[in-house]
């Protein structure tokens, strides 16, 4: 998965998203959209649900969606323009208390910063419309769950068959924020172009057995 975001200095932007779902995992997602009774999606090989997904997005003040798409069933296009990054999680109830995303100015600097931890996670799917579906909310980690990594795997052998732990292990979620001016500080990415690149782990992301913290700041 591969995410670009560029924030402007008045707080505007744009966000383009690329996520490619294995062979493997959308095959074993379209045999639980069946047994969940989600027959139609599974037949048609859906693994997104564009009309969803597009009203989820606009019903957020301030965002415009330029494009979505799902040119094989398998991959999700997105490209998204915001208003403002602090209107989009203010006014959003559920996130501005989750703290999943934090935009804050200061002395003639602005600063993102990203929490996830297990407590929050269930929040994302108010980020990203169509996460909230028990298919993909399951694969991710529950609030007061206690599973290790090693146990996760061993849920993924179980689910997918003895390729899925090695998939889950190569697959990363790149995101690129470029914002406009001079980047001051980072933590958790490397600074390259103009960017701050973050790569994350998909296994972190999906036990968080500890929060994960990164943050950009520009001036």
């Amino acid at each position: 998965m591969t995410n670009t975001v560029v924030v402007k200095t008045d707080g505007s932007g744009t966000v383009a998203v690329r996520l490619e779902v294995s062979k493997l995992f959308s095959g074993y997602l379209a045999s639980m959209a069946e047994l969940a009774g989600q027959a139609d999606a599974a037949k048609g090989g859906q693994l997104f649900d564009l009309k969803e997904m597009r009203k989820g997005f606009e019903s957020k003040p301030g965002i415009t969606v330029k494009k979505l798409a799902s040119p094989k069933p398998e991959v999700l296009e997105a490209y998204l323009a915001f208003r403002s990054l602090q209107e989009v999680f203010a006014t959003d109830a559920a996130l501005k208390t989750a703290g999943v995303v934090t935009f804050t100015q200061s002395n003639g600097t602005r600063t993102v910063k990203v929490h996830l931890d297990r407590a929050n996670y269930r929040q994302v799917s108010a980020l990203v419309p169509g996460m909230s579906n028990p298919l993909f909310e399951g694969m991710g980690p529950q609030a007061n769950d206690t599973i290790t990594e090693a146990e996760y795997l061993e849920m993924i052998t179980f689910s997918l068959g003895e390729e899925g732990p090695a998939m889950v292990k190569k697959s990363f979620i790149d995101v690129a924020i470029r914002p406009e001016g001079e980047i001051v500080s980072q933590s958790g990415g490397t600074v390259s172009g103009g960017a701050v690149l973050f790569r994350i782990p998909l296994l972190r992301l999906l036990v968080l057995d500890y929060p994960l913290d990164y943050s950009v700041t520009c001036k």
